[in-house]
């Protein structure tokens, strides 16, 4: 765990300051809501899984890069915005994000919530491995490797993720070897494309496709 002197840089501001996506600021001023604030009511249910008092000035973002975080959490615990500093493997130059970022002040604690989504697909195994991995990297196994800023997971998604091999995440990410999850409203009849021989069957080199409807699987659909 890293030392700290009686605070650090103020944690949330500087993760604001690193984010640069574009669709946040498009959909959040297409919405007339620019600062991205949450509803009352997601923001309630969000209390009610972590178990916290969150604003409703927390900070809010979408697709926020890893790399941005370390960086900012670097900076926040005296690291020179001007020095040239060591990769220990965090900043890995890829797009790996967080799909919704909530950051807040709790009296000297600092609270990161970080929420995975999935609308249609589940996740696997191999990809929230790599997440774990790289939230380790980040905040330790335990999750202390920067005092006074405590880390959160919950996975968002229509229905409770299935065959997760959480145990092997860090503790931190789970409750009672669990991963945290909220429900999330998606309407039904959406439809998706698929490529698809001459017969039907999925195939990824197809020259045909076909329109699938939600929850129509498709003829020889493999689990990942």
């Amino acid at each position: 765990m890293l030392s700290v002197g009686d605070n650090m840089t103020g944690l949330v501001e500087l993760l604001a300051s690193f984010n640069r996506k574009e669709r946040f600021f498009l959909v959040g001023t297409a919405l007339g809501n620019p600062r991205f604030c949450p509803s009352d009511a997601f923001r309630h249910q969000l209390v009610t899984l972590f178990d916290l008092s969150i604003p409703k000035d927390a900070f809010v973002a979408m697709d926020y890069h890893l790399d941005w975080m370390h960086a900012a959490l670097t900076l926040a615990f005296g690291a020179s915005e001007d020095g040239v500093h060591v990769n220990d493997g965090n900043i890995t130059g890829n797009q790996e994000d967080v799909d919704l970022l909530f950051a807040f002040d709790a009296g000297e604690m600092t609270h990161l919530l970080l929420l995975e989504a999935k609308a249609e697909t589940g996740w696997t195994n191999k990809q929230m491995h790599s997440k774990a991995r790289r939230f380790a990297g980040i905040f330790g196994e335990d999750g202390h490797r920067y005092p006074l800023v405590t880390p959160h997971l919950a996975l968002v998604s229509p229905r409770p993720p299935q065959q997760i091999e959480s145990e092997r995440w860090p503790a931190w990410m789970t409750r009672a070897g669990k991963p945290l999850w909220l429900e999330l409203p998606v309407p039904g009849g959406l439809r998706r494309v698929e490529r698809c021989d001459a017969t039907g069957h999925a195939s990824a080199e197809g020259s045909y496709f076909r329109v699938l409807r939600k929850r129509q699987r498709s003829v020889e659909e493999v689990e990942p």
